[in-house]
């Protein structure tokens, strides 16, 4: 089992370099980075969060996802709005600006990889997805 675990690791670190590779290709003529981009992909999936519920969920500091926001929030991609759970922290969300750029983004993306004829079936795209999230819940439990 070991020698498997060793594979996987081993391809998902290869995978993880060359997609950061490819997406700073891809978009180098734009100003969205790899981290800000993450920000608003999270926003995406997750829908509205606190800065420190965003920092978590990245592993990284609430400064670090703060500094994010920040010029985010004044390129108007993001917007803070009332948190009905919490007085003080607000949620920050997607603006439709911002939900615009994610979404050319990834749609970009998936041209590209539509392209490059990477010769799965959706099917082994999902049990992948699968295998990985079980891994990543197993060692986050």
């Amino acid at each position: 089992m070991q020698k498997h675990f060793d594979d996987l690791f081993h391809e998902v670190r290869l995978l993880f370099t060359t997609l950061i590779h490819t997406g700073e290709q891809l978009h180098e003529d734009s100003e969205m980075t790899q981290p800000r981009r993450a920000v608003l992909e999270h926003l995406l999936r997750e829908g509205p969060s606190t800065v420190p519920a965003i920092a978590r969920a990245r592993r990284v500091s609430r400064q670090h996802i703060q500094a994010l926001v920040n010029p985010l929030l004044h390129e108007g991609l993001v917007e803070r709005v009332e948190n009905p759970a919490h007085r003080r922290s607000k949620l920050v969300r997607l603006t439709a600006a911002g939900q615009k750029v994610i979404e050319d983004i990834r749609r970009h993306e998936a041209h590209h990889l539509d392209e490059a004829g990477i010769g799965v079936s959706d099917d082994q795209l999902r049990s992948a997805a699968a295998v990985l999230r079980h891994v990543r819940e197993a060692l986050e439990a």
